[in-house]
């Protein structure tokens, strides 16, 4: 894929907007593509894959191509054309939206509002779209840079987010954890646990995004009878048995992770029905079987590119 396309300007007076998309995993929002699906020579369930040009002299830009199926376990950002709405949407990677300028755009995922969607304006080579950010659909600019007079060390958009949020309830929600787990899922084991599931909802955040923010799960702990299986845009790894309390719960402490029994159990619990319903989705009686006999982790597929995976499913 071209990371730096040249082409011309599509569509002077059309703006494509960055809109929110049925839930996927670690795509919160998506670009209606209806008028570029053609031009990138896809529909509808293709692979595409991501990346954002950094080398920018002004504003980053987002960049997007259709691949092969076959190199979805390679690519970084790998995701599928969605069909919602009547429309052809391409789920964007959160990380590429939240990162700071020049490696992304630093949008807050957790406040963003579609009333007030940044549109893009469209640049093409050949098959690959990018994407420059140009303002706000109520007019306000978008601006990469930092604002201009404000202490380095200030953050406004933090700083009006706890000013506005000021005195409301600060515990995550399922659907805000930045984890490879379904909401629903999640929810369901806070459900279960014999304790006060409001409590423990901030402790298991921690651990969940703890494990994917430091990579506590690795390909040396993978039980080498059963390679990680790649299901949709996540791995599923099977661990020896008693894995989250003999490994998982001293590495998330040694990184300054609070683990307590209770929380480690719901998010235990949460990444085995995550792999419970990826094994189902994938149709593999190999896992299915195997899976009982061991702990089991869920990962993002972008974060086990450099691991040997076995594709099934494709990521989105």
């Amino acid at each position: 894929m071209s990371k730096r396309p040249t082409g011309t300007t599509m569509d002077d007076d059309r703006l494509h907007e960055l809109r929110e998309t049925d839930e996927t995993t670690a795509s919160a929002l998506a670009i209606d593509v209806s008028a570029l699906a053609d031009r990138m020579r896809a529909t509808p369930g293709d692979p595409i894959d991501w990346t954002v040009d950094d080398e920018r002299e002004e504003l980053p830009m987002l960049v997007v191509s259709a691949i092969d199926e076959e190199a979805t376990g390679e690519a970084p950002y790998a995701r599928q054309l969605r069909e919602e709405d009547e429309a052809v949407v391409a789920p964007v990677p959160d990380t590429l939206l939240e990162a700071d300028p020049p490696d992304g755009f630093g949008l807050d995922l957790s406040t963003y509002d579609e009333n007030r969607a940044l549109l893009f304006d469209v640049i093409t080579i050949d098959e690959t779209i990018g994407f420059v950010p140009v303002r706000f659909s109520d007019g306000e600019p978008f601006a990469a840079d930092p604002l201009p007079d404000v202490a380095e060390d200030s953050d406004p958009v933090a700083e009006e987010t706890i000013a506005r949020e000021g005195g409301g309830d600060p515990t995550p929600r399922p659907e805000t954890v930045s984890a490879p787990i379904d909401a629903d899922l999640l929810e369901s084991a806070l459900a279960d646990i014999d304790a006060d599931a409001e409590e423990l909802a901030s402790d298991v955040a921690g651990i969940l995004e703890g494990i994917e923010r430091h990579d506590v799960v690795g390909p040396d702990d993978i039980v080498s009878a059963h390679p990680p299986l790649a299901v949709e845009s996540r791995v599923l790894c099977l661990l020896e048995e008693g894995f989250w309390t003999s490994e998982i719960a001293p590495r998330l402490e040694a990184v300054g992770v609070d683990v307590g029994e209770a929380a480690l159990e719901v998010a235990r619990q949460g990444h085995e029905r995550q792999a419970e319903q990826l094994i189902e989705a994938a149709d593999e009686p190999e896992y299915r079987d195997a899976a009982p006999e061991y702990d089991v982790a869920v990962t993002g597929e972008r974060d086990t590119a450099e691991w040997e995976v076995s594709e099934t499913g494709t990521s989105r």
